[in-house]
């Protein structure tokens, strides 16, 4: 994903005379070097005053200048500031009596203000930020204060006064450096080819602290050298990091496609866009697929599908944990939901798995998470950017309950194709008893087992019941002397079983027709026939 660099973003706000600006990011290396960068690329543009570049920050007693190559404290400006104590008074200095045009970081403004009243800091901020106005005040259309915090819960009466900047993850050029830098540091040999790119693939979605924390621990895992494990070493602290934000989870990959039963129609869809992310599809002018949503009767492999599509295209799968999103909604959400969006392009091309959006986004048209500003919003973020990213990521989305969904998520265009899941057919049947079969019971064969009349005998039945049936007939042979599986056990488990669908058949029925009114069917029906000779036709 293409990033203007965060430098080029701060010049265009001092362009356009911002006088308050927040950048959300705990990364005080780049956003400094940001700031820097702005400051010189701004000197070059106006043949005017260069701009001061200030530093305030609770770890130092006294503002400090940039003079070019270090933070200065002793800087000739600060003369000036003798007098004037506290943070405030320092910044009120700057906006009124500094005959130079400014720009004030704010380093860390959770620790600069935990002493300071949440009144006065919308008092000074809002004052400083009329200073454009002032016509009084030397360089008025060029001073600005710039926050940097990680997450600053600032007075909601300054948020339209205020420029929000979100800092964008390090492209494959910045972790390159970081890479240069990280052997510099540990007098290592830079990789090459390959190497290099899997350590780089590795890293994306960290942030450059995280990355040259990942770096150095997989030359310390290597015993002072890059490795061919080393990709592995950091894809594994990414793995950590990524779970550690609550609403992102790396998944191990789970099989492909042929460990579910059924669904040819699902099958050859995605068989056929399995190439449109490789660089002769995007040079061929084709956009890649954006998603898919699964719907349909629960235990019949909507999760086990979504799982294993990422293993059959060769794609990392990260599972999105809505609801986490929702958690702490007054505070955190809108964020936590940038956040993940923003990790997940960043790992690109990859697919995103959403389990129960149904449940995750319950609520839009009634009661529930979404009835409140704040959900709204949310639900709106999402939106939007399941409408617009570009960057590869290809979501998987399930739902137990299609008619529940927001209209606004199952319009045309917002995912591909929507797939009903129905229950499988007899031939689908079968070939789910002989995958779990299979996995159980390898020589299950040579026991006289009959997929035939398992598919008969099991009418209505889910996948996961399938698979029970074959766990219980399993445990029963294990307990009578651990003796291979037999018919009669698998026999004995169908009947002691009654499926879902048989106390549920108006809700399934319910859900096709939703189903075939705005999607399509992930199953055809492929055994229309007399399979037992009795007259009946088994689907």
């Amino acid at each position: 994903m293409d990033e203007k660099p965060l430098s080029g973003t701060i010049n265009e706000l001092f362009q356009a005379q911002t006088p308050l600006i927040y950048i959300e990011s705990s990364e005080w290396e780049r956003v400094q070097g940001a700031l820097q960068s702005a400051v010189e690329l701004e000197s070059k543009n106006l043949a005017e005053t260069r701009r001061l570049l200030v530093k305030i920050s609770p770890m130092r007693s006294k503002p400090e200048v940039w003079d070019g190559h270090k933070w200065n404290r002793e800087h000739e400006v600060l003369k000036q500031l003798a007098n004037k104590e506290g943070f405030t008074n320092a910044i009120m200095w700057f906006r009124d009596e500094c005959k130079l045009p400014v720009c004030i970081l704010l380093d860390d403004m959770q620790g600069l203000l935990v002493d300071t009243p949440k009144k006065e800091v919308m008092a000074l901020l809002r004052d400083f930020v009329r200073v454009k106005k002032d016509k009084t005040v030397p360089f008025n259309d060029r001073k600005t204060i710039v926050v940097a915090s990680e997450e600053w819960k600032f007075p909601h009466e300054i948020s339209h006064e205020m420029v929000r900047v979100e800092m964008p993850l390090p492209s494959v050029d910045v972790l390159k450096t970081t890479l240069q830098v990280a052997c510099e540091v540990f007098d290592v040999t830079l990789p090459k080819g390959e190497m290099r790119d899997n350590i780089i693939k590795s890293a994306l979605g960290l942030t450059v602290m995280e990355a040259e924390q990942a770096f150095a621990t997989a030359i310390i895992e290597g015993g002072g050298q890059w490795t061919v494990t080393s990709s592995r070493s950091i894809l594994k602290k990414k793995r950590d990091i990524i779970r550690q934000s609550g609403a992102l989870d790396y998944l191990e990959a789970e099989g492909n496609m042929d460990i579910i039963g059924g669904l040819d129609l699902l099958k050859a869809w995605l068989q056929e866009r399995k190439s449109l992310f490789s660089p002769e599809a995007k040079q061929r002018g084709i956009d890649r697929p954006k998603g898919i949503l699964l719907t349909g009767v629960p235990g019949c492999g909507k999760s086990l599908t979504a799982k294993a599509i990422g293993n059959e295209w060769g794609l990392p799968l990260v599972r999105f944990d809505l609801g986490s999103v929702f958690h702490g909604i007054q505070g955190s959400s809108e964020r936590n939901i940038r956040d993940a969006l923003k990790l997940a392009e960043a790992v690109s091309p990859c697919v995103l798995f959403i389990d129960e959006i149904d449940k995750g986004l319950a609520g839009s048209g009634g009661s529930g998470n979404l009835d409140s500003g704040t959900g709204k919003r949310v639900f709106g973020t999402i939106l939007s950017w399941m409408s617009d990213q570009t960057a590869g990521v290809f979501v998987v989305a399930t739902a137990n309950q299609l008619e529940t969904l927001p209209t606004e998520l199952k319009r045309k265009g917002r995912f591909d194709e929507i797939f009903y899941i129905d229950l499988p057919d007899n031939v689908s049947r079968r070939e789910i008893f002989k995958i779990h079969l299979d996995k159980k019971e390898p020589n299950w064969e040579q026991s006289g087992i009959s997929l035939d009349v398992l598919g008969n005998r099991s009418e209505k039945w889910t996948g996961a019941e399938i698979e029970a049936a074959v766990n219980s007939a399993l445990v029963s042979a294990f307990n009578d002397g651990n003796r291979p599986i037999s018919q009669e056990d698998i026999e004995r488990s169908i009947t002691a079983t009654t499926p879902q669908a048989e106390s549920q058949s108006k809700e399934i029925e319910k859900m096709r027709k939703e189903a075939d009114r705005i999607g399509r069917r992930a199953s055809s029906s492929r055994d229309k026939i007399d399979d037992d000779g009795t007259g009946n036709v088994y689907y």
